[in-house]
């Protein structure tokens, strides 16, 4: 007050007055006239964040939590949107601060953190896949992406840490394939395991002369050919392409090379069986033969 005073002097200056700055006002603790100011600089620029945060300041000032709460949000989500995820999770943390019985705040500085790990798996996991054969297939960036906007909900890619997915994928080869391709016969031995990308991929088993029976169908994000590359067994049924399929496949050398200094061997392969789906359809072979 004494500082607001000492400005003013004994009979004010309203030429001078009007003059001062946003920040000349703050100094002056004149926090009504520096939230007018900056509310109406704010028509005309909407999206000035500089000012969103000298208005959520003003109105901590003025004891106005919920004002204050509302700007800093808004000027974190629009630092997430660009990537700058830690600039967010910091503005959210004041938010915190001044309402700390708000859960919501928590929930949405939480849910950034996930975006912003998933933002590191995103870029991991590209990467892998411009190493999988992108580039020398002709595989633009738009196609990386769509790639990964195929991947990112599957279990593989929230199980695998970003270093061990890209490990994976750089070691995979990205194939198309045509409808009707068949990948492998039943009881076949080839070495080899397959991300389903997108597409469909039925697993059939002959019923009766002529007539062929769908197991499973396998879509994004399905691993099939556990059981033949990580156990050495046999396809416990024929694979083909029900609809045309983008996959990758992995072969025994591509292991190989994937567990080689690796730091968590057994988990990557934990990860990599853990849908079980060769199993599933082996069991589903051996029910409608035994009926």
């Amino acid at each position: 007050m004494a500082m607001r005073s000492w400005f003013r002097g004994g009979g004010g200056d309203k030429a001078g007055e009007q003059n001062y700055t946003i920040d000349d006002l703050v100094v002056l603790e004149r926090y009504d006239e520096a939230a007018a100011r900056l509310r109406e600089k704010l028509k005309g620029n909407p999206q000035d964040l500089h000012s969103h945060l000298k208005l959520a300041e003003v109105y901590t000032q003025l004891q106005q939590v919920g004002d204050a709460v509302f700007e800093y949000i808004f000027v974190a989500d629009e630092y997430a949107q660009d990537g700058f995820y830690d600039k967010g999770i910091a503005l959210l943390s004041r938010a915190i601060k001044l309402a700390p019985n708000d859960d919501s705040l928590r929930v949405r500085a939480d849910q950034m953190q996930r975006e912003k790990s998933m933002e590191l798996v995103r870029a991991m996991a590209i990467e892998g896949l411009r190493q999988a054969g992108g580039e020398q297939a002709g595989t633009s960036a738009l196609e990386l992406q769509r790639l990964w906007h195929n991947l990112a909900g599957s279990t593989l890619v929230e199980r695998l840490p970003p270093e061990q997915l890209k490990r994976l994928f750089s070691l995979m080869e990205l194939v198309h394939l045509k409808e009707g391709t068949v990948i492998a016969e039943e009881g076949e031995q080839g070495g080899h395991l397959m991300l389903v990308v997108r597409g469909l991929i039925a697993a059939t088993l002959a019923d009766r002369p002529g007539s062929r029976a769908t197991l499973r169908t396998f879509a994004g994000g399905d691993v099939i050919g556990e059981a033949a590359l990580l156990e050495r067994g046999a396809w416990p049924a024929r694979y083909e392409v029900a609809e045309p399929a983008t996959v990758l496949r992995l072969n025994r050398d591509g292991l190989e090379k994937a567990l080689v200094g690796n730091p968590d061997p057994r988990g990557f392969l934990e990860v990599l069986r853990e849908q079980h789906n060769d199993r599933d359809v082996a069991a589903n072979a051996r029910r409608i033969r035994g009926r």
